[in-house]
């Protein structure tokens, strides 16, 4: 008897770009990095989720995302990780950058994979 295994591969979908090891990053707490001549924020959620989104707040461009809040907020019956900025304290959404808590700029994010214990972001977004 045979099997047919489709294999999936990141090469040759989306441009990746690998920025650290997901043990470098501390549960509920962010990291910046720099890729690709950008500042990123690198996040890692108490349930080991992790997130990538800029460094720059979208309010005013200081680079301080990667110091936020990190936290949740129920949205139609479904926990969403978020992170505050450490300035305004606006809340935007970590998986679509959308702020929640003011009239403002979201806040650009990246797709980001692991794949054994290194993560990947999508580059070019």
């Amino acid at each position: 008897m045979s099997a047919s295994v489709q294999e999936t591969t990141l090469e040759g979908t989306t441009p990746m770009v690998a920025v650290c090891n997901a043990g470098d990053l501390e549960p509920g707490w962010g990291e910046a990095a720099w890729v690709d001549g950008t500042q990123v924020a690198m996040y890692r959620t108490e349930s080991d989720e992790y997130f990538a989104t800029s460094h720059h707040c979208p309010g005013s461009g200081a680079k301080v995302m990667a110091r936020g809040i990190l936290g949740d907020r129920t949205i139609d019956g479904s926990r969403v990780p978020t992170i505050a900025c450490p300035l305004h304290k606006e809340v935007y959404r970590l998986d679509t950058g959308a702020c929640l808590s003011a009239a403002t700029a979201p806040l650009p994010v990246f797709a980001v994979h692991r794949l054994d214990d290194t993560l990947w972001m999508e580059a070019g977004q």
